[in-house]
């Protein structure tokens, strides 16, 4: 199913050699790590049942369209090859993932010739049986033949800071050691194939920063099952996982995953947390701050300053929507006595639930009479 004909000669040799190692290890493991049939239904039945609710914000979500060779950013990847001289081992030939998803995998420590390989990726079609595709025409398939991995994929995205982020992804595996009727995992004499997801709050793309909130892994084997993780979002931008790791090189270890989604709770973010202004009186002073707002889909804000104010600040624009990315807050000196005034700004999503709002910015202006400047002596050496 997965296996192209031009590959057949150099396989059958490798099979030969590799299906000996594979007989004499596969028992220790099977001893000692290989899960039951009966935990493998245990841990279905935790399976998450909705997926993530509200706008997707991910791109190409169900892995359709071209699968082309992945082409790594510099410095590329060792097990990639070198197809220009300026982008060495950039050219990865056997990694065709879906348009606007990203690969991994990891390729050490490598102590036997089956551990930590590179999966091949490719797209599954509906016709595969039992079903590979959750929806529409494919899905994003890897695998590693008699060997081990730790790989997946990722995609990132624009974030607001504070919001809470929902990512949800079908997804399940066929893992065995022999090709069995019906292409299903063998329940006896698998992998011990496990996937999970997660998302990196702080928008890295290492898949091994302890940054990333992870969900419990599963097996989940010949059926698709729904994996799901939240979390709050720490910066702009906000990064998701898809992982999978086969503890036995067995003959099929091979991973499907379809149907992402991404979502995000109505949420508020104010860039400003106070602004601030001196100046020395008869010396008028002006200062323009402007403040970012960040908004989730089809949210609104209004501004509202302090009615017992004693500055009033010019405000450049008072309400808008989430097409409206900053304002310009504006504090002059002009005509005030010595002292201090102050007022506050508060913004107001049009959702009571939307997090990050209100959001309070207070202003303060003071005038003296003088402003000292204190200056440190150079030093020359």
């Amino acid at each position: 199913m997965k296996k192209y004909l031009i590959f057949f000669p150099l396989i059958i040799g490798f099979i030969g050699l590799t299906a000996v190692l594979i007989n004499k290890q596969t028992p220790a493991f099977a001893q000692s790590e290989v899960t039951t049939q009966a935990s493998i239904e245990q841990a279905k039945s935790n399976v998450p049942d909705e997926v993530c609710v509200g706008t997707n914000l991910l791109t190409n979500p169900s892995f359709e369209g071209e699968y082309e060779p992945y082409v790594m950013p510099a410095p590329g990847h060792p097990d990639c090859q070198t197809w220009d001289v300026n982008e060495p081992n950039q050219y990865c030939e056997r990694v065709k993932t879906a348009d606007g998803w990203h690969p991994y995998w990891r390729n050490t420590p490598r102590n036997e010739n089956w551990e930590n390989i590179q999966p091949e990726y490719v797209p599954s079609l509906p016709h595969e049986q039992p079903p590979r595709v959750y929806s529409g025409d494919k899905s994003q398939h890897y695998f590693s033949f008699w060997s081990t991995h730790e790989a997946g994929f990722y995609q990132q995205q624009s974030a607001i800071v504070g919001g809470n982020y929902c990512f949800s992804i079908y997804g399940h595996s066929w893992s065995s050691r022999l090709t069995l009727p019906g292409f299903l995992s063998d329940p006896n004499d698998h992998g011990s194939l496990f996937q999970k997801v997660g998302i990196d709050p702080t928008g890295g793309t290492d898949w091994e920063s302890p940054n990333i909130i992870w969900s419990d892994e599963r097996m989940q084997y010949d059926e698709f099952g729904l994996f799901k993780i939240e979390t709050i979002a720490q910066a702009e931008t906000i990064t998701v996982f898809a992982y999978s790791r086969p503890d036995v090189p067995v003959k099929h270890n091979d991973v499907y995953w379809d149907d992402a989604v991404l979502t995000v709770e109505k949420a508020m973010s104010i860039d400003t947390t106070s602004i601030a202004l001196m100046s020395e009186v008869g010396t008028p002073e002006s200062l323009t701050q402007t403040v970012g707002i960040s908004l989730t889909p089809s949210l609104n804000w209004t501004a509202v300053l302090d009615t017992n104010d004693t500055v009033t600040p010019t405000v450049s624009l008072m309400s808008g929507d989430d097409s409206v990315t900053s304002i310009d807050i504006t504090l002059d000196t002009t005509g005030l006595a010595v002292g201090s005034y102050s007022t506050t700004l508060t913004f107001t999503a049009d959702d009571p639930e939307a997090t990050g709002s209100p959001h309070v910015v207070p202003i303060q202006v003071f005038v003296v009479n003088d402003i000292y400047s204190v200056y440190l002596p150079l030093l020359d050496r």
